[in-house]
């Protein structure tokens, strides 16, 4: 059930009230800091893993990106494009794609947010779109802090205009992701956890799921679920959420995980990772 927390967060406590067998975690500086992907972080990954607990990105990262993720970190699936598909392992190990709208559907929305775009740098000069927009598949990403740093001003104009346009658009740290249809993050979060539920036989209690994220990109999260985190670096977009995370770790991005995980870890016992 949606949860409207408007509040400021609390620090992250050291002991959580549940056990956790479900993690959902932003990506970009909530997994990675300053561009990389802290060793203590993959390894708290690995540790996660290794426990029962099941990681799962969910990420506005293209679906290229996706696809070196489940394929090569310690994951249970991918949600990609702000939830425009999910990528999971089957049980021989094939990556399988479940998207959120036809292929006809995508094939028409991504042409009209190509016009959308180039109408933008037209008039802006700035909507750039990524460098790895050659590997997306469903929506259109604009660089407002990786290889330009557009001003607070510049970025709260350009998601002014896309809303204007008829497309959904989430500012992050370092995107602006814009794209055509009804879902989001927290949509497929949830459908992706129906499927889990429907194999497992088994009811998911929402004191099972936490989510760890960063920025406006990840209101719709903060929104869906009870148990939620924002990396410290969150501190500059928290008087703008309209749903705010309940607790806030003491460390930037991806070592903000790591605390996150440290006690999520702590109580791992206390469950059985393979009871049905």
């Amino acid at each position: 059930m949606p949860v409207n927390r408007s509040t400021l967060p609390s620090p992250l406590p050291a002991q959580l009230e549940h056990s956790v067998r479900y993690l959902f975690t932003d990506v970009d500086d909530t997994l990675t800091w300053e561009g990389r992907l802290p060793g203590a972080t993959f390894t708290a990954l690995e540790q996660l893993h290794k426990a029962g607990v099941q990681v799962i990105p969910v990420t506005g990262a293209c679906a290229g990106w996706c696809d070196c993720i489940v394929r090569t970190w310690p994951v249970a699936a991918v949600i990609g494009e702000n939830g425009a598909f999910w990528m999971q392992k089957d049980s021989n190990g094939h990556v399988q794609r479940r998207y959120m709208q036809s292929l006809e559907e995508r094939t028409a929305n991504r042409a009209r947010l190509l016009e959308v775009q180039k109408e933008l740098l037209a008039e802006l000069g700035f909507a750039r779109m990524t460098v790895d927009q050659t590997y997306r598949e469903t929506d259109i990403a604009f660089d407002v802090g990786q290889e330009q740093n557009l001003t607070s001003q510049q970025r709260h104009l350009l998601l002014d205009l896309l809303h204007l346009s008829g497309v959904q658009a989430r500012l992050s740290s370092i995107h602006i992701n814009a794209w055509l249809g009804d879902y989001d993050k927290a949509s497929s979060a949830m459908a992706w956890l129906e499927q889990e539920s429907i194999q497992q036989r088994r009811v998911i209690a929402d004191q099972e799921v936490a989510f760890i994220g960063d920025s406006g990109n990840d209101v719709a999260m903060f929104e869906q679920f009870s148990n939620t985190v924002g990396v410290a670096n969150i501190q500059p977009f928290l008087e703008s959420l309209s749903h705010k995370p309940r607790f806030i770790t003491s460390a930037n991005g991806g070592f903000g995980f790591v605390e996150l995980a440290e006690r999520i870890l702590a109580r791992a016992g206390s469950f059985d990772a393979g009871a049905a």
